[in-house]
């Protein structure tokens, strides 16, 4: 579950994509699950300093990536 919240927030970071589409991509999800994936890793990103920099980490490899 956790990993299906990290990619919806790493999606809307560094897409265009609607709530809706991304959650489509998801299994058909509702815009307003992805809104709760995205604050959820917010909020452990803000409590949870090993949580923030593995998330930090993927950011980097997908901006990588995408160059």
């Amino acid at each position: 579950m956790q990993a299906r919240q990290i990619t919806m927030y790493l999606s809307k970071a560094f897409t265009k994509n609607s709530l809706k589409t991304i959650g489509e991509h998801f299994g058909g999800r509702d815009h307003t699950t992805v809104i709760h994936s995205c604050q959820t890793v917010k909020d452990l990103m803000d409590t949870d300093s090993l949580f923030k920099e593995s998330v930090m980490e993927l950011q980097q490899k997908v901006q990588l990536a995408a160059m």
